[in-house]
């Protein structure tokens, strides 16, 4: 029975694992738990991923009814891979496993404990382990999370540098990133060039246009008035006034009117 139920045992245990030594205290001393006689020594510790993979055996008497003592959560977590069998005797075996990184601190855990009729409580406890012959993780499990943070925000803050030293790029340079974009454009500064080439400039004939010149000023003057009004002659040459013929005869003194 002893055979059979060890290697059973040796089933749920990995080829590689190594055995080490342990001792359950009560929480926070340096006391023997009363837990104590329920876990089997020694436990089982095989490296997976760069932690320590432990497998632990509580083993209870079948008077205790079956499976009397439970473990709520081991180092932080709910136990992993729980096994329950019972022997030929009808005792109780009970395996489960937990990660860690540090078997030199003590691992803490919460068992729940109910004996019928008898005993029901829940118990804090904590494991010491022996660190004799352990064998070495090589980079840790923090480490590697430790590197893949710090080489992410390197990452992240290199983009964002970049980024931000990036000239930035004006409306049209954005639009034009087509060959037929860029040819456009092209075409419409070649238009505007040419448009401004066009346009007249102006000259000094233009600038003297606007201001009247000595010559055509002296046309828009009036007319000496000399000029035009009539003046009397001896001669007896008649003239036209308010379309009066008017005949000065000197000679005879005197004038005579005719109508036109």
């Amino acid at each position: 029975m002893i055979v059979a139920l060890g290697l059973f045992f040796v089933s749920f245990v990995p080829a590689n694992a190594q055995t080490i030594a342990y001792h359950p205290l009560r929480y926070g001393t340096n006391q023997t738990s009363m837990a104590d006689g329920y876990f089997v020594k020694p436990a089982n510790v095989v490296v997976k991923n760069h932690l320590y993979y432990v497998t632990m055996q509580i083993r209870t008497a079948k008077s205790l009814s079956s499976f009397p003592v439970k473990v709520n959560w081991v180092n932080g977590k709910a136990p992993l891979n729980v096994r329950r069998i019972k022997d030929r005797a009808g005792n109780s075996h009970m395996y489960y496993s937990f990660y860690t990184n540090n078997l030199k601190k003590r691992i803490n855990a919460k068992l729940a404990i109910d004996v019928p009729k008898v005993y029901k409580a829940h118990h804090l406890i904590s494991f010491k382990f022996s660190t004799a012959g352990l064998p070495s993780l090589g980079r840790t499990h923090s480490a590697a999370v430790t590197h893949h943070v710090t080489t992410h925000k390197a990452a992240t803050a290199k983009a964002a540098t970049s980024s931000s030293t990036k000239p930035k790029q004006t409306s049209s340079q954005k639009k034009a990133t087509t060959p037929k974009q860029v040819k456009k454009a092209a075409k419409a500064k070649k238009q505007a060039q040419t448009k401004d080439k066009q346009k007249p400039k102006q000259t000094s004939s233009k600038k003297d246009s606007s201001q009247p010149s000595k010559s055509s000023s002296n046309l828009t003057k009036p007319a000496k008035k000399d000029s035009t009004k009539p003046q009397a002659k001896t001669s007896g040459v008649p003239w036209i006034v308010g379309g009066v013929t008017v005949i000065a005869g000197l000679s005879a003194g005197f004038w005579i009117y005719f109508k036109h």
